[in-house]
């Protein structure tokens, strides 16, 4: 974000995103309608990966990226067992003339929550008219990636040498955004917010969106607040 928001880049005009879980029993099992249904009493047009787990992707997107969803064009692949999507590529037009083209699926082989765990993939391009940034690996481990920047020439500098995307610890603490939320009930000032509203908002605007275009099989507007 702080690289983005310092200009080195220029101006933003295409990123590319990809997120895989290894959790495709969830989305299979009739067991878990609270991840696999609309909820009732709702205008929802489907349930899945898509609201599940791509929330994640697009809320670290609209973080470092600091811009608004337009209209998406979305396509989806489903379970045959419960009719949830597990699978989404998706276009989406932001303002300022930038592309985000984001795909996920569940069906990395695997279980997220088995001993030991299989880890979740993540990848990240963003580019400029003055260079690019490129970030990926594993959730479990973080050397696993790294973040680094290329300029026009093609020279390359880590930024950061490790690969951070979420904090699965379940001892000590608890993860950073936890701890930070703590210390801002407590009164403490000048607190990093890891997301904030907007970033949410802009998350399920862009999912929204995303369900729309699917049904429809047309570029569907974001919903603007």
């Amino acid at each position: 974000r702080d690289c983005i928001q310092s200009g080195s880049l220029g101006r933003i005009r295409h990123v590319t995103a990809y997120f895989a879980s290894p959790l495709s029993w969830i989305f299979d099992d009739p067991n878990l309608p609270g991840w696999n249904e609309p909820s009732k009493d709702t205008n929802m047009l489907g349930n899945g990966f898509a609201w599940g787990q791509s929330s994640h992707l697009f809320a670290f997107l609209y973080r470092i990226l600091d811009v608004q969803p337009l209209d998406v064009h979305c396509r989806m692949t489903h379970s045959e067992i419960t009719g949830a999507d597990v699978s989404f590529s998706a276009t989406v037009r932001c303002e300022d003339e930038m592309v985000m083209s984001v795909s996920g699926t569940s069906l990395l082989p695997g279980n997220a929550h088995s001993d030991p765990p299989v880890p979740k993939e993540v990848k990240i391009d963003v580019f400029g008219t003055n260079g690019s940034l490129h970030y990926g690996g594993n959730d479990r481990e973080a050397n696993s990636g790294k973040l680094e920047f290329k300029d026009k020439e093609g020279n390359v500098e880590v930024l950061h040498d490790e690969f951070h995307f979420e904090n699965l610890e379940n001892s000590g603490d608890g993860p950073e955004s936890l701890r930070e939320f703590v210390r801002l009930c407590d009164g403490e000032e000048g607190l990093e917010a890891g997301a904030n509203v907007t970033d949410g908002l802009r998350s399920i605007q862009t999912i929204d969106a995303m369900y729309r275009s699917h049904a429809s099989s047309q570029v569907e507007a974001v919903l603007q607040a």
